[in-house]
Protein backbone atom coordinates (compact mmCIF):
# COMPACT_ATOMS: atom_id res chain seq x y z
CA UNK A 1 0.00 0.00 0.00
CA UNK A 2 2.63 2.56 1.00
CA UNK A 3 4.45 1.93 -2.19
CA UNK A 4 1.45 2.74 -4.32
CA UNK A 5 1.03 5.62 -2.76
CA UNK A 6 4.83 6.47 -3.18
CA UNK A 7 4.50 5.92 -7.11
CA UNK A 8 1.07 7.50 -7.17
CA UNK A 9 2.88 11.21 -5.54
CA UNK A 10 5.91 10.55 -7.85
CA UNK A 11 4.35 13.14 -10.55
CA UNK A 12 4.06 15.74 -8.24
CA UNK A 13 7.93 15.81 -8.15
CA UNK A 14 8.06 16.76 -11.90
CA UNK A 15 5.85 19.62 -11.98
CA UNK A 16 7.73 22.92 -12.54
CA UNK A 17 6.26 26.49 -10.90
CA UNK A 18 4.78 28.12 -13.89
CA UNK A 19 7.70 30.73 -15.11
CA UNK A 20 6.86 32.86 -18.00
CA UNK A 21 9.48 32.43 -20.77
CA UNK A 22 11.54 35.66 -21.16
CA UNK A 23 10.77 37.50 -24.35
CA UNK A 24 13.43 40.04 -25.74
CA UNK A 25 12.59 42.04 -29.03
CA UNK A 26 14.40 42.39 -32.10
CA UNK A 27 17.50 44.63 -31.32
CA UNK A 28 16.77 44.66 -27.29
CA UNK A 29 19.24 43.70 -24.52
CA UNK A 30 18.46 42.33 -21.76
CA UNK A 31 20.70 41.89 -18.36
CA UNK A 32 19.40 38.84 -16.11
CA UNK A 33 20.90 36.57 -13.17
CA UNK A 34 20.86 32.85 -13.97
CA UNK A 35 19.99 30.84 -11.36
CA UNK A 36 21.03 27.19 -11.98
CA UNK A 37 23.25 25.78 -14.63
CA UNK A 38 20.38 24.79 -16.72
CA UNK A 39 18.46 21.31 -17.49
CA UNK A 40 17.79 19.68 -20.49
CA UNK A 41 14.02 19.40 -21.73
CA UNK A 42 12.20 17.55 -24.72
CA UNK A 43 8.96 18.79 -26.04
CA UNK A 44 7.14 16.62 -28.70
CA UNK A 45 6.51 20.69 -30.87
CA UNK A 46 10.25 22.59 -30.21
CA UNK A 47 12.25 19.49 -29.94
CA UNK A 48 15.21 19.38 -27.34
CA UNK A 49 16.06 22.63 -25.71
CA UNK A 50 18.05 23.76 -22.79
CA UNK A 51 15.72 25.50 -20.02
CA UNK A 52 17.58 28.36 -17.53
CA UNK A 53 16.13 29.85 -14.58
CA UNK A 54 16.90 33.44 -14.79
CA UNK A 55 16.18 36.56 -12.50
CA UNK A 56 14.85 39.64 -14.58
CA UNK A 57 13.70 42.61 -13.21
CA UNK A 58 12.60 40.79 -9.62
CA UNK A 59 10.95 38.23 -11.62
CA UNK A 60 11.96 34.56 -12.19
CA UNK A 61 11.53 33.54 -15.69
CA UNK A 62 12.91 30.89 -18.01
CA UNK A 63 15.51 31.36 -20.83
CA UNK A 64 15.54 28.27 -23.33
CA UNK A 65 17.95 27.27 -25.89
CA UNK A 66 17.81 25.30 -28.72
CA UNK A 67 19.79 22.17 -28.21
CA UNK A 68 20.81 23.03 -32.20
CA UNK A 69 21.90 26.33 -31.44
CA UNK A 70 25.50 25.52 -31.04
CA UNK A 71 26.96 29.16 -31.15
CA UNK A 72 25.12 30.38 -28.42
CA UNK A 73 25.46 27.12 -26.37
CA UNK A 74 29.11 27.53 -26.71
CA UNK A 75 28.87 31.13 -25.65
CA UNK A 76 27.25 29.74 -22.37
CA UNK A 77 29.91 27.76 -21.86
CA UNK A 78 32.77 30.03 -21.74
CA UNK A 79 31.14 31.81 -19.59
CA UNK A 80 32.09 28.97 -16.83
CA UNK A 81 29.76 28.89 -13.38
CA UNK A 82 26.42 30.10 -14.30
CA UNK A 83 24.56 30.44 -10.92
CA UNK A 84 24.44 33.78 -9.94
CA UNK A 85 26.44 35.17 -12.95
CA UNK A 86 25.02 38.25 -14.35
CA UNK A 87 24.77 38.08 -18.06
CA UNK A 88 23.74 40.31 -21.09
CA UNK A 89 21.22 38.53 -23.59
CA UNK A 90 21.06 40.27 -26.64
CA UNK A 91 18.76 39.33 -29.93
CA UNK A 92 19.03 40.49 -33.43
CA UNK A 93 16.41 39.37 -36.02
CA UNK A 94 12.99 39.40 -36.27
CA UNK A 95 12.66 36.54 -38.18
CA UNK A 96 13.20 32.38 -37.13
CA UNK A 97 15.24 32.16 -39.66
CA UNK A 98 17.60 35.55 -39.22
CA UNK A 99 17.05 35.57 -34.48
CA UNK A 100 20.84 35.31 -33.41
CA UNK A 101 20.85 35.76 -29.86
CA UNK A 102 24.43 36.71 -27.85
CA UNK A 103 25.30 36.64 -24.23
CA UNK A 104 27.95 37.94 -22.40
CA UNK A 105 28.96 37.99 -18.82
CA UNK A 106 27.88 41.53 -17.14
CA UNK A 107 31.09 43.23 -14.83
CA UNK A 108 29.81 43.51 -11.23
CA UNK A 109 31.33 46.95 -11.86
CA UNK A 110 28.60 47.71 -13.73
Amino acid sequence: MAEQEQISNDWREKILDPKPPLKIADGEEVTCMLLDEGVRKSHPEYGESIMFSIKHEKEEKLFYVSANNFNLLRQIKELGALKGTTVKISRKGSKKTDTRYTIEKVDEKE
